[in-house]
């Protein structure tokens, strides 16, 4: 996938496939999104669950492929290397951009899984709508902890499974997705924990964390447009992409 992802972009600008990808997709998700809200906001529990729930795991899948395959990026362990702007421009603008960006799309995974789950559990559904509902969501915080916790194991495992079966199994693979799928569910047992000492009503917790959400993934935007010119418009990359 890698390399799939390195050959030439789309664009028209110094961008390879991927990159071009993310950006596109960045612009698509962000605007369901915003869709998704404002349908809520006008009532249409269905529609907005609809666009939402389908947006967000179109989300995770593209980019958690993605930033694997790129192992987060490789400028953020690279260093300077594939920046072609020069060296105060990268210090004070690109890198500091480039820190809030991975740490906003890392949070913002970790959201998507939390409203995901949040929005089933604080819900329920007639023939044709969906409506929040009054009250503590469905399943205490210890059952929740439990199945976040069941899942990321479960999920490292499957993959893992999936990868041996055209590659060969490996611990070593198996014990970093675990780590990572076991870092985001504890993240989001850690917001559930948070959502319940601010807001025990599951219906006000999904308008609150939502909008903290939707913010999230605006900055999202702002920053992967702004740190795509400065890659692959503004200046050519030094060595390949990304």
């Amino acid at each position: 996938m890698k390399t799939f992802l390195e050959q030439p972009g789309f664009l028209g600008t110094y961008g390879t496939l991927g990159a071009d990808l993310s950006v596109v997709l960045a612009v698509s998700f962000t605007v369901l999104f915003m869709l998704g809200w404002r349908l809520g906001r006008r009532g249409r529990g269905q529609a907005h669950h609809l666009v939402t729930l389908w947006a967000m795991l179109l989300m995770l899948t593209y980019f958690t492929a993605y930033y694997l395959s790129r192992q987060l990026g490789a400028l953020a362990f690279e260093g300077r290397e594939g920046f072609g702007g020069p060296e105060v421009l990268y210090r004070w603008v690109f890198s500091p951009l480039l820190t809030v960006h991975i740490t906003v799309v890392s949070l913002g995974i970790v959201m998507a899984v939390y409203m995901i789950l949040l929005g089933f559990r604080a819900s329920r559904k007639t023939a044709t709508e969906r409506f929040l509902q009054m009250g503590p969501p469905r399943w205490g915080i210890g059952r929740f902890s439990g199945i976040i916790l069941i899942s990321s194991v479960v999920l490292a495992l499957v993959l893992a499974l999936i990868r041996g079966i055209f590659r060969g199994f490996t611990f070593h693979l198996f014990s970093i997705w675990l780590l990572v799928f076991s870092t985001v569910g504890l993240m989001v047992i850690l917001v559930e924990w948070i959502g319940l000492k601010f807001y025990p009503d599951g219906e006000r917790r999904h308008r609150a964390i939502g909008t903290f959400t939707m913010s999230l993934y605006a900055v999202a935007l702002v920053t992967s447009v702004t740190t795509y010119f400065l890659l692959y418009v503004l200046y050519p990359p030094m060595v390949g992409g990304e």
